[in-house]
């Protein structure tokens, strides 16, 4: 694991922006997974600047780490995040679009479904956000490492995380997730997580400093030579290094 420290919040936006394009200009059909939530949309911004000005994707596939269960029109999902995001905003779109159907009553189906695809497009760079709880996506506490796709029941503050994210009550936020698992965020070529903000700290020191453990879901990234982690200031203010 490589761990890159920066500044603030738009130079870890920039740095991780920035790897995703080199994957984009150099693979001949790039498969780039992202991750939605706060951390990732100054990246987004970055991304549909460049595809504006010029950045060819026409021959990108992306896809999701996880989705929320709930209707697709929810304030909530990974869709509308992706499409609101991204997708509206640029003129030229990817070659392919593979996200999560949440709305389905049939999530075994639905994780069949998507693991096909995973294996039909292996993925060149999977983006991660880290949980308060260093979970990642939505692997919280206690997730076997060997985990795949699964159907995740989120822990409270998880929930409460979404609800402030998106201005929900108790009642609308969503209680579960599609997610990859972490044997499958661990198989992308490469795996790259965004680290931002003081409310991160104590998940970053369990990261780099605690024990290798699933307790701490994100340690298993101590375990990848293909994992980049970029950390601000604020978020590395606990480390003893």
């Amino acid at each position: 694991m490589e761990v890159i420290y920066v500044k603030d919040y738009e130079e870890m936006s920039k740095k991780g922006f920035e790897l995703i394009k080199k994957v984009i200009e150099t693979k001949e059909s790039p498969v780039v997974s992202l991750n939605t939530g706060g951390t990732p949309k100054g990246l987004f911004q970055h991304l549909v600047e460049e595809i504006n000005q010029g950045l060819d994707i026409s021959n990108t596939t992306i896809m999701s780490l996880d989705e929320y269960m709930g209707p697709k029109d929810a304030v909530y999902t990974v869709r509308n995040f992706m499409h609101k995001r991204l997708f509206d905003l640029i003129e030229q779109q990817p070659k392919n679009i593979f996200l999560m159907d949440g709305s389905t009553e049939d999530a075994e189906s639905e994780i069949k479904r998507y693991k096909e695809l995973l294996e039909n497009y292996p993925r060149d760079i999977q983006l991660l956000g880290l949980g308060t709880n260093a979970h990642l996506g939505a692997n919280e506490p206690g997730t076997p490492f060997d985990t795949t796709m699964f159907l995740a029941q989120h822990h409270e503050s998880t929930i409460q995380s979404t609800m402030k994210e998106y201005g929900i009550t108790r009642e609308e936020a969503p209680t579960e997730m599609l997610t990859l698992g972490l044997k499958e965020i661990a198989e992308a070529e490469t795996v790259l997580l965004l680290v931002s903000g003081k409310h991160k700290a104590q998940a970053v020191k369990d990261l780099i400093e605690g024990e290798i453990s699933p307790d701490c879901p994100a340690s298993i990234l101590r375990e990848c030579k293909n994992a980049i982690v970029i950390v601000d200031e604020d978020a590395a203010s606990l480390l003893n290094k």
